[in-house]
């Protein structure tokens, strides 16, 4: 069992990458594991007799997530194969928690909500500043979380704007706060007309995907 190599090898929703190099083990007895990739996406170092022992890990812990997430939910006729179509549970289980806020889930039809998880989680917008935020943390953790997406309406509740989700989109906190009341059509001329530019505008963050993109 020792020297077998397991590298593409599945274990529930694990896939073996590589064998971690015993230098690199940091756990007293060296023993050996493996860099696994999940289903939902995250990458995780599992011990070998974890993935090929009695007592199986079957993934990076997402599975325990999902159960808790399922128990709680006040989301009807919500399953796991559902949750299961996401590559990322983490990004889903954020943009349930963000529109947790803006409607209400226990009268909720089950397509409307679908329809709500699935418009953002493919949406351009929200993955860039989603993606923008993961990259801030590892850079730096400050206090103030600036970079992390928030939940705008477009046209300000305050002034006739509904919470379809049409009228709906993500912006960083720091934006969302600088915005205010303003529709996005006056946030954007305010921005134009005085100069006004940062990093965390949602201009700047999908300006700077491309150009990663490109390079």
């Amino acid at each position: 069992m020792q020297g077998i190599d397991i590298t593409g090898q599945r274990f529930g929703r694990l896939v073996a990458i590589k064998l971690i190099p015993k230098e690199e083990r940091t756990w007293t007895n060296k023993e050996r594991a493996w860099l696994c990739k999940c289903d939902c996406g995250n990458e995780v170092i599992v011990r070998q007799r974890s993935l090929l022992g009695k007592r199986v890990t079957k993934s990076c812990g997402c599975l325990r997530k999902m159960d808790a997430f399922l128990a709680t939910s006040q989301v009807k006729n919500i399953d796991e194969n559902y949750l299961f179509q996401f590559d990322n549970f983490e990004k889903f289980l954020f943009i349930h928690k963000s529109i947790r806020n803006i409607i209400n889930f226990i009268n909720i039809d089950m397509n409307q909500y679908k329809e709500y998880i699935e418009y953002f989680y493919y949406q351009k917008q929200f993955n860039a500043i989603y993606n923008f935020w993961l990259n801030k943390q590892k850079e730096n953790n400050t206090f103030y979380d600036w970079a992390k997406p928030s939940i705008d309406h477009i046209v300000p509740k305050s002034r006739g704007g509904s919470n379809e989700k049409e009228n709906l989109q993500f912006l960083t906190v720091f934006e969302n706060l600088s915005k205010r009341d303003m529709s996005m059509e006056e946030w954007n001329d305010f921005k134009k007309k005085n100069h006004t530019n940062s990093d965390y505008f949602i201009e700047s963050i999908l300006k700077e995907e491309v150009m990663q993109y490109e390079n």
